[in-house]
């Protein structure tokens, strides 16, 4: 009976995290899509490019909304994690890390009349980049360890070796607000689709 219970929480934890994580992503996708049509109100030296400070703390909290859903995805995914110890770091790295970005969102909000290049908005920005990096290296660790266990690891293994070898050195390169950048992390936002679409057809 254990079992059986014990069994039937992760399906439905599997299924709630699959629509969560396919939401969030899809949300993202919308969000940025939405910006880039956005006429600009501001110079791209701001951080609220294109929009307004005001408007700008409002979208920030959207896009902490989409990073919270998808967090809850990884955590469906990595939560039944058992076995090798190596495995249930990476695991909760990869929580962890995602679990950052949602204040990472936030705390920009506090910068949101700053520019770019303010000290003020490279430190608030740190948090989400210090998040993003934990959840990089524990999907990467993840996706490894868990290869002969689960055919479909390869998933978590490319999303953080796409955003640590790809979608970073964009935003570095041509900064956060080009069309690179954009493309960049939309094609990370569908590999978490792609993570939640196996969340939900996975037994």
């Amino acid at each position: 009976m254990t079992l059986s219970i014990d069994h039937s929480v992760a399906l439905t934890r599997r299924k709630y995290g699959g629509i969560a994580a396919i939401a969030g992503a899809l949300l993202a996708i919308a969000g940025n899509t939405a910006l880039l049509f956005v006429t600009p109100v501001v110079t791209d030296q701001f951080l609220s490019y294109p929009v307004t400070p005001a408007q700008f703390r409002w979208v920030q909290v959207f896009f902490a909304l989409t990073q919270a859903l998808m967090a809850y995805g990884v955590f469906a995914l990595v939560s039944s994690s058992t076995g090798r110890r190596s495995l249930r770091v990476f695991a909760a790295l990869s929580v962890i890390g995602f679990a950052i970005t949602v204040p990472g969102e936030l705390v920009l909000i506090l910068v949101a009349d700053k520019t770019f290049d303010d000290a003020a908005t490279n430190a608030a920005s740190a948090v989400f980049g210090i998040g993003l990096l934990i959840a990089d290296l524990g999907m990467i660790g993840y996706g490894i360890a868990s290869r002969r266990n689960q055919g479909w690891s390869v998933l978590p293994l490319i999303f953080g070796a796409f955003q640590l070898l790809v979608v970073t050195p964009a935003i570095f390169a041509t900064g956060f607000t080009s069309f690179t950048t954009y493309v960049a992390i939309a094609v990370a936002d569908l590999l978490i689709a792609a993570i939640g679409v196996r969340l939900l057809t996975t037994e």
